[in-house]
C-alpha cells in the first residue's frame, strides 16, 4: 500500500510540475461545451434538452485526451522495469496511474460542470443528478482509458489506435451516463448500471493493463 500511494503522489507531483497540460484538457472541455451555444444560439428550448449529452461527450473526449502518452514517459525512462522488479505489481501500478489521472483531469472537470450546465440553460435542479452520474462515469472512462493506453503503448500512431480501441467500448458508459443524468432521482436504475460497468472495469482493467505493459516492456527490451 505504501508503494501504491507513493506512485500516486509521484504522478500528482509530475502533474503539478506540468500543470499546463492538465489546464489544456480542462480548457478543451470548456471549448467543446461553449461551441454549442455559439453554433446553435442561446435559445433555452433548444439548448436545455441537449445539455446533458453535450457535457457527457465533452467529458469523454477531455478525459481520454491525455491517455495516449500516459505510460510513455515511464516506459522511456525505464520506470516500468523498476516497477516490475519492486513489490508493487504492474496491476496496482496501473490502478495508481488511473487514480492520479482521475484526480488531475476529472476532479477539475466536475468542479466546472455546474457553470457549463448553467451556460447550456440547464435547470438548477438537474445539475445534481448530472454530477452524481459523472462521478462513476468518469471513473469508468478512466479505467477504460488505462486499458487503451496500455494496449497501444509502444505502437506507432498510438493515439489513433487508442481511439479505435476505447471509443466503441465507451458507448455503453455514455448511454447509461446520459440516461442516469436525466433521471429525476439520484438513485436511478441507469446509475446502478453505470456503477456496475465501473465495477466490471475495476476488475478487468488492472490485469489487462499489467499484461499489456509487461508484453510491451518485453518487446522493447528485445
Amino acid at each position: 500500500m505504501t508503494s501504491f500511494l507513493a506512485q500516486i503522489r509521484q504522478d500528482l507531483a509530475i502533474a503539478w510540475a506540468s500543470r499546463m497540460d492538465g489546464a489544456v484538457m480542462l480548457i478543451f472541455f470548456v471549448i467543446i461545451v461553449t461551441m454549442f451555444p455559439l453554433a446553435i444560439g442561446p435559445d433555452a428550448a433548444i439548448l436545455a434538452p441537449l445539455a446533458v449529452p453535450i457535457i457527457w461527450i465533452a467529458a469523454l473526449l477531455s478525459i481520454l485526451a491525455g491517455f495516449d502518452r500516459l505510460f510513455s514517459a515511464d516506459s522511456r525512462t525505464g520506470w516500468i522495469d523498476q516497477i516490475a522488479l519492486s513489490n508493487l505489481s504492474l496491476a496496482y501500478y496501473a490502478v495508481a496511474k488511473a487514480a492520479a489521472h482521475w484526480l488531475v483531469t476529472a476532479v477539475p472537470l466536475l468542479l466546472t460542470v455546474p457553470v457549463m450546465a448553467i451556460l447550456l440553460q440547464m435547470p438548477i435542479a438537474a445539475i445534481a443528478p448530472l454530477i452524481v452520474a459523472l462521478i462513476p462515469g468518469t471513473i469508468a472512462l478512466t479505467l477504460l482509458g488505462i486499458i487503451g493506453a496500455s494496449l497501444s503503448e509502444g505502437a506507432r500512431r498510438g493515439g489513433g489506435l487508442m481511439a479505435l480501441l476505447v471509443l466503441p467500448l465507451a458507448v455503453p458508459i455514455l448511454i447509461f451516463g446520459v440516461l442516469a443524468s436525466q433521471s429525476e432521482t439520484l438513485a436511478s436504475p441507469h446509475l446502478m448500471l453505470l456503477g456496475a460497468v465501473g465495477l466490471v472495469l475495476m476488475a478487468v482493467a488492472p490485469p489487462v493493463a499489467a499484461a499489456a505493459l509487461a508484453e510491451s516492456d518485453e518487446d522493447a527490451s528485445q
